[in-house]
């Protein structure tokens, strides 16, 4: 006798679910693509596991949506602006309380910041305010 199993109950419900055989023995695990993105942190990056989730997990940059493509890209954009402040370097960034109009920036150095205003045609740059 065959036995059969509908996965369509557990998709809808979206949690984790444990495979067991006749004796009640774990065998298997159901992981549902929707849960990944919460268990991928805890799994080491290297294993067959993680790699063929992120296969079947996979989304195009321009198929996420714009709150998708800020989570996707975030991490990355910490590392390089890390990288950034250890090289000596600086982040540029705009933010509604200091940068009132659109040629107003904010240059982040590891010990201060400075406001500068930068004329788009010349490329000039004006330090309007200093540790703020």
């Amino acid at each position: 006798m065959k036995k059969s199993l509908n996965l369509n109950k557990f998709a809808e419900n979206g949690t984790l679910s444990i495979f067991v055989n006749s004796e009640q023995e774990p065998m298997g695990i159901l992981i549902p693509l929707k849960q990944w993105s919460k268990i991928a942190p805890s799994v080491d990056k290297n294993c067959e596991l993680h790699r063929l989730m992120e296969q079947l997990t996979f989304k195009p940059i321009f198929e996420r949506s714009l709150k998708e493509q800020e989570n996707w890209l975030c991490p990355e954009i910490e590392q390089v602006e890390t990288a950034n402040l250890q090289q000596g370097l600086y982040n540029i960034y705009q933010d509604d309380k200091y940068c009132t109009s659109k040629d107003l920036f904010i240059h982040q150095y590891t010990d201060h910041r400075e406001l500068v205003k930068v004329d788009a045609e010349t490329g000039h740059t004006q330090t309007i305010k200093r540790n703020f």
